[in-house]
């Protein structure tokens, strides 16, 4: 498993001047052989860059330690979980004698902000090294189970979303069920989860968030600002904000990316012409906004929002914590709309998915995969499902694919040899036992149906604000959109003298961004540009007299 470190981004070497500027913040430490300086499973584990001698790194499974790369004179450990706050999946441990700087979380990012030259070096380091361990026979945390469940697919898009390291085992193969024996797990519920040293049974992912060391207590901690929800809006919010010296908290029911981070290919947001997916998008933004001090929790969801007569907001979680803070960004993003039909609730991540990731993926190789929806969401995850799926049926309920999709996607849409698309076409009804089987399609037009067996239906049709946390009496459209800005002042529900900033709602110091406000295009970018408005919003408020 011993990864080359000859490379170059992933691993680097610190010249002179970086040694002089490490040494500045650092405290100088030495070792001997065999001192662990980082154990597995550590959460807050230091960053050490090595002035002489060697460190290795390596993983422990069943007692057995595997190799993945040494460290030696002026290069240094550690991964993104430098800055997530996350659990170590690895060990460093001293070869020989030697002698390092070391440097806790808060003195790494002093670091990252007062060395230019460094910052860029590490977070590029940082990446790289975690995508070298997905590609190596790295471990991590094991999965064990049934990939057609529901439950294991909801345990996959968690790690997936949040970059966690995993191996998953079938429980229906000679080596799941050696692995299940060699655990002693055979009695205990699937799916199971072996994480730090620690086996769970069915976890929620509240349980598996503990496990693997990305919770934290913000209880009664106030803030001067906290986004809800982790998509391009509130990561973009938390940049801007952080870097400004904002005291900001992310809160996200699953992991960073929203609705973008399950895109499998975005090509029309500025300055990537080649494409990067929505996954690499949230992860870029992720770690910006954590090397600048924003801090992050989740899986979690806000309960509600109550706000005291001093104008102090309180989010009520669901792990029981209130979260304080001096303004509130609601980013909570949509969701894509349930098919009205028999089948749709019942196949939910067991054939019927919102997604199209590498996860969902898996379950159409070499079969036919259904895509419902005519918008760029619906022509990136066809196009995206076609490399592995056998045939990617696209079905439109009109007849004209442009009038919904951008035009350089419509047209690699309709030369995809592997994608078919059907027009006036609707699904009718999903069949299957334990997943999905078999989707009827109906034609709107002339009424024929045909019983097309699948392996899953992608939906993406129409959206639905999340709002339902929100109060009661802060202003919505006629379709459950947040209005904010200028829409308010065409009502009754701002009440003030002063004019409400553009991303505010009806409740000062409560903004709104990204595709669950009002009258937003349901576009990358705009969240982006939405998210960054949002802070000038914030400073504006902050700065206004109590």
């Amino acid at each position: 498993m011993t990864i080359a470190t000859n490379d170059g981004t992933a691993f680097p070497i610190f010249d002179a001047e970086l040694m002089d500027a490490t040494a500045n913040i650092g405290e100088e430490v030495t070792f001997k052989a065999g001192d662990v300086l980082i154990q597995q499973g550590e959460k807050n584990f230091p960053f050490y860059v090595i002035k002489e001698g060697e460190v290795r790194i390596v993983e422990t499974v069943d007692d057995q330690e595997s190799l993945i790369a040494t460290h030696r004179s002026h290069s240094f450990t550690g991964d993104v979980d430098m800055l997530t706050g996350r659990s170590a999946v690895i060990s460093a441990i001293a070869n020989g004698p030697g002698v390092a700087y070391k440097l806790c979380a808060i003195k790494t990012r002093e670091l990252l902000n007062e060395c230019p030259k460094l910052s860029g070096m590490l977070l590029d380091a940082f990446q790289s090294r975690r995508q070298l361990l997905g590609a190596s026979n790295f471990v991590g945390a094991r999965l064990i189970g049934d990939a057609s469940t529901v439950a294991m697919s909801r345990l996959q898009a968690f790690f997936y979303k949040n970059h966690v390291p995993h191996t998953f085992y079938d429980i229906a193969s000679e080596e799941g069920r050696r692995l299940v024996s060699k655990l002693d797990a055979g009695e205990l519920a699937q799916p199971i989860v072996q994480c730090n040293g620690h086996l769970v049974s069915d976890p929620s992912l509240a349980d598996l968030a503990t496990c693997i060391g990305i919770n934290r207590n913000v209880d009664k901690q106030l803030f001067d600002l906290v986004v809800v929800g982790a998509g391009p809006a509130g990561l973009a919010a938390a940049v801007y904000a952080a870097s400004e010296g904002v005291k900001t908290l992310v809160i996200d029911k699953v992991g960073p990316g929203g609705q973008a981070g399950s895109s499998s290919k975005i090509e029309n947001f500025m300055g990537f012409p080649s494409g990067l997916s929505g996954s690499d998008l949230a992860n870029r933004g992720y770690l910006q906004a954590l090397k600048f001090g924003a801090q992050f929790i989740a899986p979690i969801s806000v309960h509600r929002i109550e706000t005291d007569p001093s104008g102090e907001h309180q989010l009520k979680l669901c792990t029981g914590q209130t979260a304080r803070a001096k303004c509130v960004l609601v980013a909570s993003g949509v969701t894509y709309r349930q098919l009205d039909m028999p089948g749709c609730t019942e196949f939910e991540n067991a054939g019927v998915y919102y997604a199209a990731t590498s996860v969902e993926s898996r379950v159409c190789r070499s079969k036919t995969a259904v895509v419902v929806g005519g918008g760029n969401s619906a022509g990136q995850a066809a196009m995206f499902l076609a490399n592995t799926a056998e045939k990617v049926k696209l079905l439109i309920r009109g007849d004209d694919l442009a009038k919904s999709m951008s035009a350089y996607l419509c047209n690699r849409v309709l030369a995809h040899p592997n994608i078919e698309l059907c027009k006036h076409c609707e699904v009718t009804s999903i069949d299957g036992n334990s997943r999905v089987e078999n989707v009827t399609i109906t034609n709107n037009q002339n009424g024929g149906s045909e019983v097309v067996h699948c392996a899953a239906v992608f939906v993406f049709v129409g959206a639905k604000p999340h709002t339902d946390w929100l109060p009661e009496h802060l202003c919505l459209d006629e379709k459950g959109f947040v209005r904010t800005g200028s829409e308010l002042r065409q009502t009754e529900d701002w009440t003030l003298e002063r004019a409400p900033c553009e991303l505010e709602t009806s409740i000062p110091g409560v903004m709104a961004a990204g595709d669950v406000r009002s009258g937003t295009t349901k576009r990358c970018g705009f969240a982006v540009g939405d998210g960054s408005l949002a802070v000038a919003c914030v400073h504006r408020f902050l700065s206004e007299p109590t």
